[in-house]
């Protein structure tokens, strides 16, 4: 069962552009347990991410968009595919939405908004694989 085992607490970097872990967040994924890998994944202090990239929707699902950004990086723990890292960024999605109380038209909405964001990055470029975990500000930024 998909679940968020820890808060997502960072601080500002640049005007919440990019930011950083100030705690250890932690997720467990049906899908990496599907793929044959350990079902729970902490993403380390001092982690750099951007949250989401997919402009109009940036951040709008922040812990989805930490854990893709950590299976994004080269030497995540577990390093994954391209196509992987969508699927749990969708499956992250989807959890926290259903734990939300709205109305069916809001859900429809959020559903939507988590096809199109997970299309986006299934397919699109950018610096997949180009980072370690380690990376720091400037090196995200170059």
């Amino acid at each position: 069962m998909t679940k968020i085992l820890s808060p997502l607490i960072t601080e500002d970097i640049d005007n919440f552009r990019y930011v950083r872990l100030t705690e250890p967040f932690g997720f467990e994924s049906d899908v990496l347990k599907k793929h044959g890998f350990y079902p729970r994944v902490y993403i380390p202090v001092g982690f750099v991410m951007d949250y989401e990239s997919v402009p109009v929707v940036r951040g709008t699902n922040k812990r989805g968009g930490a854990a893709h950004d950590y299976l994004c990086r080269t030497d995540s723990i577990p390093v994954v595919t391209k196509a992987q890292a969508a699927e749990v960024y969708r499956e992250i999605m989807k959890h926290c939405y259903t734990l939300t109380d709205r109305s069916w038209r809001q859900k429809v909405r959020d559903c939507l908004r988590a096809w199109i964001k997970w299309a986006v990055v299934r397919i699109a470029w950018g610096y997949w694989h180009k980072h370690k975990v380690s990376a720091s500000y400037e090196e995200m930024i170059s």
